[in-house]
């Protein structure tokens, strides 16, 4: 018996040894570069679309500036950056950021972050932490130009980004986040940035790429069907690194933080409320300037998209409120919010 537990031991040894010192991957870390933009917002408006037009993205999905008064282009008061959670676009927010930003009278600008909205089959093949860090900051670049203040509104690994900017920026005057990626709800997910995480990623995904079906069919345009398993070990490496108390407690700003839930059976599969409450308890923001508002009958992770939620109203309303009291943004418009709100599909 003594014999038998010997050889165990050393049998369970040299498995964790092994594992220990498995391949693994790793990320140049990110590069704090300035962002050179034209000064002249025509000629920024310009430059976005030259450059959108240059890459292969699928129908509509390139990023754009919605401009206050269209026949003016001037800069705003306020201005608002939308940031799309991964695999999306800016329709993941539509309409609810369009709206916000008529109500207030703000320029918005609704980013790609980079290697989305590409109609390839490799698509997410090249992110890595720096470049999809990069794209935000850009994002946050052209909404400064945009408007005097800038909010952000980030859905899910946009919700991620935009915490991420909040901590090192901390001029940004205030932050929305939709079902804000603190980490997935599948926590299997942790195992990728591990020892043998592509492999683990090969085997669980039957090689290189994730393929999803919407029973919607128009959010096939504006969200992936098909993508390479790259992109969830930058998701997931940018989630251990950067979704941390360090960089919440940097965290000063307002912060809305909507999410689904009803109950522990219908909630959000995609990303975990529970470590979005959690963080909501770590920021540095001061108790009277944060909101944690559930969202129960939105009834999917996407509580601000007209291609899934079932609460555009409740969402739009209370963002407004926030924004209203909170981040103290006046009102420009009395349009109602019933047309916007339930476009067609």
């Amino acid at each position: 018996m003594k014999r038998f537990l010997i050889i165990t031991g050393l049998v369970l040894a040299v498995i964790i040894v092994g594992y220990s010192v498995g391949p693994s991957n790793h990320f140049d870390s990110i590069k704090d570069e300035p962002v050179s933009l034209d000064p002249d917002l025509v000629k920024l408006e310009q430059a976005i679309a030259l450059n959108e037009k240059d890459a292969p993205l699928k129908p509509d999905n390139e990023a754009r500036i919605v401009w206050a008064d269209s026949n003016r282009k001037e800069k705003t008061s306020y201005s608002i950056v939308y940031i799309h959670g991964f695999t999306a676009s800016w329709a993941e927010g539509d309409p609810v950021h369009k709206q916000l930003a008529q109500k207030f009278g703000c320029n918005l600008y609704l980013a790609r972050m980079h290697g989305h909205g590409v109609d390839s089959p490799d698509a997410l093949k090249d992110l890595t932490p720096g470049n999809y860090v990069a794209s935000a900051e850009r994002a946050l670049a052209i909404g400064r130009a945009l408007g005097n203040k800038v909010i952000l509104i980030g859905t899910s690994a946009g919700g991620m980004l935009s915490l991420y900017l909040a901590a090192h920026h901390p001029d940004i005057a205030g932050l929305v986040l939709y079902s804000p990626c603190i980490a997935v709800a599948n926590p299997a997910l942790k195992l990728v940035t591990k020892p043998w995480g592509t492999q683990i990623l090969d085997q669980v995904f039957g090689g290189k790429y994730v393929v999803n079906t919407y029973q919607n069919p128009g959010r096939n345009q504006y969200w992936f069907t098909k993508y390479h398993t790259n992109g969830l070990l930058t998701l997931q490496t940018l989630i251990d690194e950067y979704m941390t108390g360090d960089v919440f407690q940097k965290v000063k700003q307002p912060v809305f933080v909507g999410y689904y839930y009803k109950d522990e059976d219908h909630q959000d599969k995609v990303v975990s409320v529970q470590a979005m409450l959690s963080m909501y308890e770590q920021l540095g923001t001061p108790a009277d300037k944060k909101q944690q508002v559930a969202f129960p009958e939105s009834g999917e992770h996407v509580i601000s998209s007209r291609f899934t939620s079932h609460d555009l109203d409740g969402v739009y309303n209370a963002t407004e409120k926030f924004m209203e009291e909170v981040l103290d943004v006046k009102p420009v418009s009395t349009v109602t919010t019933t047309l916007a709100l339930n476009p067609k599909k």
